[in-house]
């Protein structure tokens, strides 16, 4: 990836089933200064047709940083990134996890897949705000 054009927004997809985690993490990006665009998808069944470019998403494009969830409804989020690294299209997106999950199995799991970041959601806003700043240092470090 050769990263964005200073005068574009980041492209970052979030794939989350819980409106009240997309609406802190709007927050914390609101809050480190980020300019983003936001594709939020709520469940893995989208996400997979998101990544395999089918139905009303065979137009998608990769996005700058994708932000998954573990738990998802239909597909959970092992399953997304599986997806991800073997698409010829989405294999090279970086990819933050952002799960309730704290087990070192999970984090083991995905640390094969080369993600960015493994991050669990924290219990109080501070903590999540804080958030914000991963992903700001993630996309600097795509925009290199």
């Amino acid at each position: 990836m050769t990263g964005k054009p200073d005068d574009r927004k980041s492209q970052v997809l979030v794939v989350e089933d819980n409106p009240a985690d997309v609406e802190l993490l709007r927050w914390a990006l609101d809050s480190a200064a980020v300019e983003y665009d936001l594709t939020v998808i709520d469940d893995g069944g989208e996400a997979l047709a998101f990544i395999q470019q089918r139905g009303k998403y065979f137009a998608s494009t990769a996005p700058d940083l994708a932000i998954l969830d573990l738990n998802l409804p239909k597909y959970d989020g092992m399953e997304i990134l599986e997806a991800m690294r073997a698409s010829r299209v989405f294999a090279g997106v970086p990819v933050a996890v952002l799960s309730s999950s704290s087990s070192p199995r999970d984090r083991a799991k995905m640390e094969a897949y080369n993600i960015g970041r493994y991050i669990t959601k924290p219990p109080d806003l501070d903590e999540y705000l804080r958030i914000g700043l991963i992903v700001k240092e993630l996309l600097a470090e795509q925009s290199k």
